[in-house]
């Protein structure tokens, strides 16, 4: 198998175009919690230095980054202005070429990186059998096309309900295939499968892909053209959860206050 999930890391590595892929680093999320009113450490060293050690155990000479580079939107925060140069130069003392494929938090982001960083389409791009795209706005049909499309946005996880109703999540992958007759509507051409990306940032929070009443972001999964519920359930450290169907938990209620007559 060409395509490799790291066990216990949100990372793929690609063994036949010898890439390292992640996606949702978030970089510069601490400055919204902080306005938020509370103060957290700065995560990007900590990610910086996950990413080194992952380059050098795959020996990937690409880094693919599935959108989401940054956070803050529209203004960006003095995280993003000093933290995210000196995670690329970093990084390329260790990969020949780094990828992006744009996403809804990196408007901008040409401002933050060095040239040599190859910035694709918001529509995605492809390299080799996959089509690799953010996953917030509608994919070319080349990336539609592609066998294997990686997408990232929906942060999935996976959510557990015990006996007294406590609810936990775990970062999880997707795997699953199109709902063809629906995408075929859209798309003329379509590959085998698609794989839904973790966060690589812990602190995004994500979307329970098995709570059987969560809205469903991202434009394929909003417009049914993915098949979610016979989609399969990978924890990060391999543990395969099954068809998110037979997971479903139930939604979590919302109560509100009766309006006044």
């Amino acid at each position: 198998m060409n395509l490799l999930p790291i066990i216990d890391e949100p990372a793929l590595f690609a063994k036949d175009i010898n890439a390292l892929i992640v996606a949702d680093l978030h970089i510069g999320i601490e400055h919204e919690i902080f306005l938020a009113g509370a103060k957290i450490p700065g995560k990007t060293g900590e990610h910086q230095a996950k990413l080194i050690k992952l380059l050098k155990e795959t020996g990937a000479k690409k880094l693919i980054i599935a959108g989401d580079l940054k956070h803050n939107i529209p203004v960006s925060s003095f995280r993003e202005v000093k933290e995210i140069p000196d995670l690329i130069f970093t990084l390329f003392e260790y990969v020949d070429e780094i990828h992006l494929s744009p996403g809804n938090h990196d408007g901008g982001i040409k401002n933050f990186i060095p040239g040599d960083v190859k910035v694709h389409s918001s529509k995605g791009f492809t390299m080799g059998e996959y089509g690799i795209w953010h996953g917030h706005c509608w994919p070319s049909e080349e990336i539609m096309a592609s066998k294997r499309v990686l997408m990232a946005h929906i942060h999935p996880q996976a959510a557990f309900v015990d006996g007294v109703r406590a609810r936990s999540m775990e970062r999880c992958w997707v795997r699953g295939k199109w709902n063809r007759k629906k995408a075929m509507e859209k798309y003329p051409k379509l590959g085998n499968n698609f794989v839904m990306i973790p966060a690589f940032n812990d602190l995004c929070g994500g979307s329970h892909v098995n709570d059987n009443g969560r809205r469903r972001i991202g434009t394929v999964l909003r417009n049914e053209l993915a098949d979610i519920q016979n989609a399969e359930m990978f924890l990060l450290d391999g543990t395969n959860l099954g068809k998110i169907k037979d997971n479903l938990v139930v939604g979590e209620k919302r109560f509100f206050r009766k309006k006044k007559p």
